[in-house]
């Protein structure tokens, strides 16, 4: 298995791409003409760790204090592999915001956060990214992360998905008084 890993770091958000081909499921581009599933993201998971493909820590009940980064683990699914040479390519952008829980009112955006190309002998199947975003001045609530993700290799509205994965900021906790 081989496996590239990309940091890109930009105004407080940090977003980590892992993308690892599999062998065994590494195929050609479908040639049939069978309709491929639209691009989507499966199981978006906040997270205290973040190791490597489908190896993550979940963090209990999404809490978190603003001090602390928001690490989310999310795998993109029906994304368009195309020939790039004698090698394959996956091309991906995303934004990410949050907002409060069940508002439509966007709090903290970072547009391009990713503007990223997996290029590889075999077609990368196996791709997840993991998102770091600052909280720093959201007040203790309840909270979501939007991840809206392109496919710049597929075209039209197919090419665009968002998800969302809910989390809470809550006070941070003094340390207990020494006796």
């Amino acid at each position: 298995m081989t496996s590239m890993l990309v940091r890109r770091i930009a105004q407080g958000f940090c977003l980590g791409l892992m993308v690892a081909t599999a062998s065994a499921q590494a195929q050609e581009p479908s040639k049939d003409g069978a309709a491929e599933p639209p691009l989507s993201i499966e199981k978006p998971v906040v997270c205290r760790s973040i190791k490597g493909f489908e190896d993550y820590e979940e963090l209990p009940g999404a809490e978190q204090t603003s001090d602390e980064k928001l690490l989310v683990y999310l795998r993109p699914k029906g994304y368009k592999i195309v020939p790039k040479g004698d090698r394959f390519a996956a091309r991906f952008t995303q934004d990410g915001q949050v907002r409060a829980r069940g508002k439509k009112k966007v709090l903290l955006r970072k547009a391009k956060l990713l503007d990223y190309e997996a290029v590889a002998a075999r077609p990368p199947r196996e791709v997840y990214f993991s998102n770091t975003f600052s909280l720093k001045g959201l007040p203790p609530g309840d909270y979501e992360y939007d991840m809206i993700l392109r496919d710049e290799n597929a075209g039209g509205a197919a090419a665009t998905t968002t998800a969302s994965v809910p989390f809470r900021i809550v006070p941070a906790r003094l340390p207990a008084p020494e006796p």
